[in-house]
């Protein structure tokens, strides 16, 4: 009996111990193909319809339930529940008029591109998730351009009501200038363009409060045009922040 008790009693702590470091992950949504039918029905029923170009149909990636979300440029997140041979609409959030707190760059040069929903639900602990409503800018120049994406993590709330948990984080920028102009240039350098940008990725931890802290990992990199690729310069930082402590 003795040796019963103990058994039970060692599966409990390795089960507490596994739980307790079981990593917390962003949810990717990945594209699901819907008949074009289908995605036009849905919209129909909306009450402002969809964005002009095409509206996109998602999953969280390796999700085995029949929840889906589309998202369009308006941009606007739908969440939908599949019944049968039917697409429910279960909740939504509207973003056109979403004041962003990223107002401008402050680089005259950059138009502003509008704001676009990344397709990822980040936690903000075990039962809410933020959204990034990502606030755009883009210049051209010939055989190249430059563009800069600042996210807002607003969290999901029912009834199509949000809030905003994390403001103005860079969340990608790139630049890419042409340096070879001849055929000569193109045919003997390893690299034709002055490159650089910037990209992050989030840990989440839970401390004992009521919303995860989040580790933001910048990866910067600079790549001079005429050099190989291992020569590219790549520097890392990150920054912790807890969501809802800066917010308005």
């Amino acid at each position: 009996m003795k040796k019963i008790i103990f058994m039970v009693v060692v599966i409990f702590i390795i089960s507490q111990n596994a739980l307790a470091t079981e990593k917390i992950m962003a949810k990717p949504l990945i594209k699901f193909t819907l008949a074009k039918n289908v995605i036009n029905k849905i919209c129909s029923s909306l009450t402002h319809g969809c964005g002009q170009d095409d509206a996109n149909i998602w999953q969280i990636k390796n999700s085995k339930d029949q929840i889906y979300y589309l998202i369009d440029e308006t941009p606007q997140l739908i969440k939908l529940q599949k019944i049968v041979s039917d697409y429910k609409i279960i909740d939504q959030w509207d973003f056109k008029d979403y004041q962003h707190s990223q107002k401008g760059t402050g680089d005259e040069d950059l138009a502003e591109g509008g704001l676009r929903i990344f397709p990822a639900f980040y936690p903000l602990n075990k039962n809410d998730d933020a959204i990034a409503v990502l606030n755009t800018w883009f210049t051209s120049y010939s055989g190249g351009g430059r563009g800069e994406e600042v996210a807002d993590f607003v969290q999901l709330q029912p009834k199509g009501k949000y809030r905003l948990a994390v403001k103005s984080i860079p969340f990608y920028s790139y630049e890419m200038i042409r340096a070879c102009f001849s055929e000569k240039d193109y045919k003997n350098s390893p690299h034709c363009h002055d490159e650089s940008g910037s990209t992050f990725s989030i840990q989440f931890k839970d401390v004992g409060k009521p919303f995860y802290q989040w580790i933001l990992n910048y990866t910067n990199f600079s790549w001079d045009a005429f050099k190989p690729e291992k020569d590219k310069s790549i520097e890392k930082s990150r920054e912790v922040v807890v969501p809802f402590r800066h917010s308005k």
